[in-house]
């Protein structure tokens, strides 16, 4: 069971300007709410109730369930066939990548998804530039930091049944 505290104003304005300068999170004010739970390594950050972002060896990324902030952000496409290595926690190899959509730094966070559905996967760190990737054949070339199924995910994943799609 993990607890969430509840930060005072003075601990969390700094973070908020922080969050701020994620994608599409300028909307984020002082008056919100803020709360930190703490999953193994790293500490989920809840904006009245809505799980934001998460902090790892001093770094601010996006969640997953984030999809304003996701939405934003630089992507690669992998195929269907590495899928199941990203939701397990495996790093983003070049052979399966499809396409790199957006332009980012080496060192610089993306969202990883898959061909078909292009759904959010991962949270990763780039290893190196989107000009460089989109042209490397072998190797690894993101850093998986969040992906589905990990201990973030199961704190913030959507509870309940899915929404139906409307097809």
């Amino acid at each position: 069971m993990t607890v969430r505290t509840i930060l005072k104003d003075r601990d969390s304005k700094p973070l908020i300007e922080e969050l701020r300068r994620l994608p599409n999170q300028q909307h984020l004010t002082h008056k919100s709410r803020v709360e930190i739970e703490t999953v193994k390594d790293s500490e989920i950050v809840f904006v009245d109730g809505v799980a934001i972002a998460f902090r790892r060896k001093g770094e601010l990324a996006p969640v997953l369930t984030n999809t304003s902030a996701l939405d934003a952000m630089a992507r690669i496409v992998v195929d269907m066939g590495a899928v199941p290595h990203v939701v397990g926690g495996a790093d983003i190899m070049a052979p399966g990548i499809r396409n790199v959509d957006g332009e980012f730094a080496e060192k610089q966070f993306l969202v990883v998804v898959d061909e078909k559905h292009g759904k959010y996967l991962a949270v990763g760190r780039a290893l190196i530039g989107s000009g460089p990737m989109a042209a490397t054949k072998k190797g690894k070339v993101v850093e998986n930091f969040h992906y589905v199924g990990d201990l973030i995910w199961e704190v913030i994943k959507p509870k309940g049944p899915p929404a139906p799609s409307s097809s």
